[in-house]
């Protein structure tokens, strides 16, 4: 008796997962690698979102679209998840998850260049490659250092700032840390030269929008386990991630303005 109790139990509980197993459509921008990668549907946070859905039973349909885009999908709840949001951008406080991923902003420089850059300021009398919008987005003080800079350019290809900082090209590349390790590592041998990152920009965390509550509380249960687990230690690693998430400092209680993107545009923050 207490068997076949017990296979009824198995069933029900195999009927409930099913059940309330479900296709979960995740909004991502377009190719920031190695975060998200289109190609293949990869890259760290996607493969993070997709491990955190199929724990929960659940399997990701990703859909690329510009960052704009990504607040508007949210609020009319087209997508299950938004990834790469944080307070800054157009979507409530109350559906966001845990901090999942940080980014930062650095400025690299050759090493054999023996440059000192201490802040935005310094980068007046040097020649200076940005990602397209840095000069909206990266504060007053960078902006000014480059706003009459004629030596500043800033560019879509983030891998056209890598090949013209490694080719002696420009002093300087802006552009987020982990960004310039992947395409640093694209590069051929001869290319390889030794580089000096410079922290002149703070780190940036992101959170998931989810506005089902219970899919958010699951996805919050399953990163906070892949983090002490290490799972997230080892996701971080394939993907030569940085992992900042120890420089969290109380980032919801920082009132920063909105950022106002333009939903066609492909990169609006970083």
């Amino acid at each position: 008796m207490k068997l076949f109790i017990f296979k009824i139990f198995l069933l029900l509980s195999v009927f409930n997962a099913e059940l309330f197993a479900r296709e979960i459509e995740v909004a991502a921008g377009w190719d920031k690698p190695p975060y998200i990668i289109t190609s293949g549907h990869s890259g760290f946070e996607v493969e993070l979102t997709k491990s955190i859905l199929n724990e929960l039973g659940h399997e990701m349909v990703p859909i690329f679209v510009p960052m704009g885009r990504i607040p508007r999908m949210v609020g009319e709840e087209s997508v299950g998840i938004g990834l790469t949001m944080n307070h800054r951008h157009k979507v409530s406080r109350e559906i966001l998850s845990e901090i999942y991923v940080a980014y930062q902003n650095v400025a690299v420089t050759l090493a054999s260049r023996n440059v000192t850059i201490n802040q935005p300021a310094d980068l007046k009398n040097l020649t200076v490659i940005g990602f397209q919008t840095a000069k909206a987005i990266l504060g007053v003080e960078y902006e000014r250092a480059v706003m009459h800079h004629t030596g500043y350019l800033e560019t879509p290809q983030q891998s056209r700032q890598v090949s013209m900082l490694l080719l002696g090209s420009v002093d300087v590349a802006v552009m987020d840390r982990n960004i310039f390790n992947y395409f640093k590592r694209q590069l051929p041998s001869n290319q390889q030269m030794p580089t000096n990152v410079h922290e002149i920009f703070p780190v940036t965390f992101y959170r998931a929008a989810i506005p089902d509550p219970e899919l958010r509380k699951g996805f919050n249960r399953v990163l906070g386990e892949m983090i002490s687990d290490g799972r997230y230690k080892a996701l971080s690693e394939k993907f030569n991630v940085v992992d900042l998430l120890d420089r969290i400092d109380h980032p919801m209680e920082k009132k920063l303005p909105v950022i106002k993107a333009d939903e066609n545009e492909q990169t609006s923050q970083q």
